[in-house]
């Protein structure tokens, strides 16, 4: 769908300037290309876009999620588009507010072709209220896994041992041992004389934030 009206919300410069061009190459009315929360809102003042294309990790501050529900406060009919690396939302921290209704959420390393991001972009502008179940819901490793076992995940990548994790969150470390091994499952991590599944666990967390290592 040709001439829709947008806004693209990108922390990254590079990222914002060739996704821009690459939107407008596909015949979309790039209005703005913005880096945070208020530069979004004063675009969407400004410009009146049919669609938001938003990455989920904006840096210090209001993630790409508290923007969109902003922009939907403001005109309940906008599109929204998430375009980000994160393979699961939670990654970023567990108590993130739900995705607006409607919402479709696109990993960039699944990503093939802009006119593949073009094709969700005119369906976001269709049925921006449109009941839809979310990707990281339906599938892969992080989909069945809860928040605390990501949370324990995410203090693992971040050096903590098991008695540190543990203390923090109040609980034995057999505890935490067997969350570590219920998450080594989660994520097909065998366990075997040759395999830390700390390290892979670590592997893990890195490669569904599109960070590989």
């Amino acid at each position: 769908m040709k001439n829709v009206r947008l806004i693209l919300v990108e922390d990254d410069a590079f990222t914002r300037a060739t996704l821009g061009d690459a939107l407008a190459h596909q015949g979309f009315d790039v209005k703005a290309r913005v880096a945070t929360a208020a530069e979004a809102l004063a675009a969407q003042k400004e410009c009146d876009p049919q669609v938001a294309v938003l990455d989920l990790d904006l840096g210090i501050g209001p993630t790409g999620i508290d923007v969109a529900i902003a922009l939907r406060s403001r005109n309940p009919k906008i599109g929204i588009i998430f375009l980000t690396t994160y393979k699961d939302p939670r990654l970023i921290e567990s108590n993130l507010p739900s995705l607006p209704e409607g919402a479709i959420y696109l990993n960039k390393m699944e990503m093939n072709s802009t006119s593949t991001i073009a094709m969700q972009i005119s369906l976001a502008m269709l049925k921006p209220l449109a009941k839809r179940s979310l990707p990281w819901l339906r599938s892969g490793p992080l989909a069945a896994m809860s928040t605390t076992q990501i949370e324990i995940m995410k203090e693992i990548a971040e050096g903590l041992s098991t008695a540190e994790i543990a203390r923090a969150r109040g609980v034995s470390e057999q505890a935490i041992d067997k969350s570590i091994s219920r998450i080594s499952k989660h994520l097909g991590i065998p366990k075997t004389a040759d395999t830390n599944q700390r390290v892979q666990i670590v592997r893990a967390y890195f490669e569904n934030k599109g960070q590989g290592v």
